[in-house]
Order: structure tokens, then sequence, then C-alpha cells
């Protein structure tokens, strides 16, 4: 068989630079099979280049940028316009990259996973080898996993249960590495069931395979995998990946079972302090399941969160867009958070000088920045442990365990602001305050569009500001009309991405399944 090219990373360079934001990173000779473990390990290695690439960049920054934390200011070019604003159309490119990306990165991921299961099967492989090859398709699985609930969460509808089983509502499954076949072959859209049956399958092998190695791997390793901040994953990320799944998909009985696994797990805690706010600088904290592996001497493979919100050709004198004066006054006065997000600045926007805070929790790792255009970089941190204690606080709400709920809650919130007492309350307060706990902590990490979506939920964004500094002008007055005055309903069609336009056209199977508005 012919050796065909894909979008892949050169093998010798798999954990080397890409463009972190959308790209679809190099080519790689796709070999007729994989001979043995260290052939399967360079696409092992190439899975994990996937993991870093999509939580990071705009694929964390465009869904944040689209809810209500957020309004540009004027003479920003239109560079968070269109993610402010929601105006995405079929042919938008922050939408139609991400979605071709994704399915150029799964089919070299298929032919792994199919090549590795070959292995196995007919006993190429034997000794140590059989577990590292196991190890390797759990990492893979994942990753496929992964990519696919990445689609999930943002190309289809919020998940009700009463559209699980319509066809056209879920995504394009395609698990088998066909060399032959193309995009203009693929399948239509599945249910939205049968996506989350694929990805939940594949989380529980990766689950046992990753379980099986941490029992039974070399005792020669120095760092356990279940060690904060690992480069590889570990069975804790992985049932954090099942929680945040089943929250999703409103399995409260998984979601909360998975969250209170890894909540309980030893090898973690919630950073505390002075922890908390350096971990955004340094990237290492007790509360960091799996961070990516960066290499600091190529920087490129760090991606720049901070450049979504603040433009850093001229930052001396101006930022894109700011956070709403509302959020800004969600934190406590003794929140460490507000400090570690936001930072004052006087700045010149249109020959007007204006006083505001910008957003800066991605300031940057002093080993990954330069003094070129991209600095700012910081290592991903695809999975916190607070994210955990905010889906157990959730899920127990939601299955009537509220005192569970409330501890969850209290846990998470001594841990953030300094002399926190804990408070008492239930029945609606306790839901909305778990809400709005979440969207204070995991402001700029990407989950504010789809919480506001399956909450049933529309929004307004704050036109409000003030003068923060003498002979200043009122920051509302510099703010991007359009921007403030974007208005989503319940169940906003926008919620939701557009399949790519390109892909409709090429795939007769996708005809009559876009997405509603577009």
């Amino acid at each position: 068989m012919k050796k065909l090219l894909y979008s892949l990373v050169a093998v010798g360079l798999m954990l080397t630079s890409c463009d972190m934001d959308v790209q679809v990173p190099g080519t790689i000779e796709v070999p007729d099979a994989i001979q043995n473990v260290k052939g399967l390990e360079h696409f092992r290695n190439y899975a994990y280049n996937c993991l870093r690439g999509v939580s990071a960049g705009s694929w964390v920054t465009d869904p944040d940028l689209q809810a209500d934390y957020y309004i540009g200011l004027s003479g920003n070019g239109g560079r968070t316009s269109r993610q402010i604003q929601g105006s995405y159309l079929a042919s938008s490119s922050e939408t139609t990259s991400k979605y071709q990306s994704i399915y150029s990165q799964l089919k070299s991921i298929n032919f792994a996973i199919s090549e590795g299961q070959r292995l196995l099967d007919n006993n190429i492989v034997e000794g140590s080898d059989v577990l590292d090859v196991n190890r390797y398709l759990g990492e893979l699985k994942f990753t496929r996993a992964y990519l696919y609930f990445y689609l999930f969460d943002h190309y289809c509808q919020p998940y009700s249960a009463d559209k699980g089983e319509q066809q056209g509502l879920g995504c394009q499954i395609v698990t088998v590495y066909d060399p032959m076949i193309d995009h203009t072959m693929y399948p239509g859209r599945s249910s939205m069931n049968a996506t989350l049956k694929l990805i939940n399958d594949d989380l529980a092998d990766a689950y046992t395979a990753i379980s099986d190695y941490e029992q039974q791997g070399p005792a020669t390793v120095t760092t356990p995998l279940q060690s904060p901040c690992s480069a590889y994953l570990n069975s804790a990320t992985i049932r954090a990946m099942q929680a945040r799944v089943a929250l999703s998909s409103s399995d409260y009985n998984n979601a909360y079972n998975y969250a209170k696994e890894v909540t309980e797990n030893p090898s973690f805690a919630l950073a505390q302090g002075n922890d908390y706010i350096t971990m955004w600088t340094t990237d290492q904290s007790s509360e960091l399941l799996f961070v990516p592996f960066v290499n600091t001497d190529e920087s490129a493979q760090a991606a720049s969160f901070f450049n979504a919100y603040n433009y850093i050709d001229e930052f001396d004198s101006r930022v894109n867009c700011i956070p709403t004066m509302y959020w800004l006054d969600q934190y406590d006065e003794n929140d460490i958070r507000f400090n570690a997000f936001f930072k004052a600045k006087i700045m010149t926007i249109d020959a007007q000088v204006t006083g505001a805070y910008y957003f800066n929790k991605y300031a940057g790792n002093p080993t990954l920045n330069t003094s070129a255009k991209n600095a700012y970089k910081n290592k991903a941190k695809p999975f916190r442990l607070s994210e955990q204690y905010l889906i157990l606080a959730e899920a127990a709400y939601e299955l009537n365990k509220q005192g569970e709920a409330l501890n969850a809650f209290n846990t998470l919130r001594a841990a953030r602001i300094i002399g926190y007492e804990n408070t008492t309350m239930s029945g609606i307060a306790l839901r909305d305050a778990i809400r709005m706990e979440r969207a204070i902590e995991l402001i700029g990490e990407g989950f504010r569009l789809r919480d506001l979506a399956r909450w049933g939920l529309g929004f307004s964004r704050d036109a409000e500001y003030g003068v923060l500094a003498d002979g200043t002008v009122d920051a509302a007055s510099l703010f991007i009309h359009n921007d403030a005055t974007t208005v989503y309903i319940p169940g906003d069609y926008r919620y939701t991405w557009p399949i790519p336009y390109a892909e409709l056209q090429i795939c007769t199977a996708l005809e009559g399944q876009q997405n509603p508005g577009y």
C-alpha cells in the first residue's frame, strides 16, 4: 500500500513546536504498519502533542470570550469582536479550523489505536512491552475521547435525554483508519447518545490501562504518575475527565462518584494562599492533575492565553477587551483570585486616557516568555482539582445531597478567601452560589459558554464601569457598542457552533444536519 501523508507532526519532532491556537501541526509519513512498541510510541507522543494543543490558546479562550465575561474596547481592530458578539458564520475561521483540525488529528489517532491493538492481538510484542503497549493504547483512547468531547461540547446542542437518540445531533463518528476515505465519504452525524458512548467507552478503556500501568509499572520510576503536574496521564486525570463528561450530559450520579474519587485522592490538594497565585506564572501546583510537557528550550510549544485579551504589540498603551465590572464585583474583598486574575492599568484608547482592570490570569511563565511578539506564554492546565470540587458540589446538589454540596463549596472557598468562615445555605440559594463559584474560579478556562447553555440561561453584559483614576474617562464610554449590547436568550442557537460550510458541501451524508440558526 502506498504511504500517505497526513497532517501530523514529524515523527522526530513530535514534542516540538507547533501553532497551539488553531493549526494542525506539521506532517508525518504514515507507515503501512507499526512494527513494534517503539513505532507506537511515536504516535503516543503525537497524542500528547494533540492534548497540549487542544487545551491551550484559542481553543480555550474563544468560548469564554463569547460568554458574558468581557467587553471589547474601541479601536482594537476587531480582534475579539466576532467571539464577543457571537457573530460566527458556518465559514468563520475561528470555528471551522478547530473542527477540521480535530478530524485531521483523529485520522492518526485511529490508525495508532488499530495498530496497537494488532500488536497485542497477534502477539507481536511480549514481556514488558505488552504493558507499555496497553498503556499507550490507553493514552491514545483518552486523546480520542478528549477530541470527540471537544466536538460534542462545542458543535452539538446541549444534551437532553429526550434528544439523546435523535440522529444528526451528535458527532460524525469515525473510529476506523482507512487511507482511502477522505471527508467526502465520512458518515453523517450520529446521535448524542452514540457520541457519548464512544467517549465514555474510550475513557473506561483508558482508565483500565493507565490504572494497570500504575500498579504494575517499573518500580524504578522516580516520579509516580499520580503526582501533581504530571506530564503523563494518570488514573486521577481520567476520572476527572469522566466527571466532566458526566456533568455535561446531566449524568449526576457518575459526575458525583468520579469527582468525589478525585477530590479524595491524597496525591492532590487545593493550592492555598500565595501558592495559588504563583501557580499562574510557575505552572506548578499541588492541584494540577496533568500539565502537558513543554520544552523550555522551545517556548513555541507553549501557548499564549494572554494575547487573546491583551494586544501584545502595543500593550504599554492598550488591551483588546476587559472584564465587566459585574464580574470584578463578584470576588470577596479577601479573595486571592482577584489579584491573581486582574490588574489595574492606565491605558490610552482612541487618544483618550482611561483606567481599567485587564485580565491577567495568564501573565506568562518567565521560563517560557520571550521578548518576541508571542510572549507571555504558559503551559496548559486542562485539569485542576478545583474543577472537581465544583463538579462534586453541583452533582451533589442535583442528587439532593445538599450537605455534601455545601461542604465541597465551602472547602473551595476556604482555599481561596483569606479568613473565610463556612457559610450555611440550601435550596436555590445554594445552587446559584455553586454556579457563581464555578464562574469566578474558572474564568478564562473555556467553561462558561457551555455552562450557561446547559443551565438553560441567557445573558447580557454589564455595560457600566466608572472612573477608576483621576484625570481619566469612564472606560464604559470606550466600549464597543455591539459587544456591550449583545444579548443571548435561553436556548440561543449561538451557544452551539456551526458545522463548517465546507464540510457540508463535500460530505453528502451531512445534508440537513447543520446546527439551527446557521
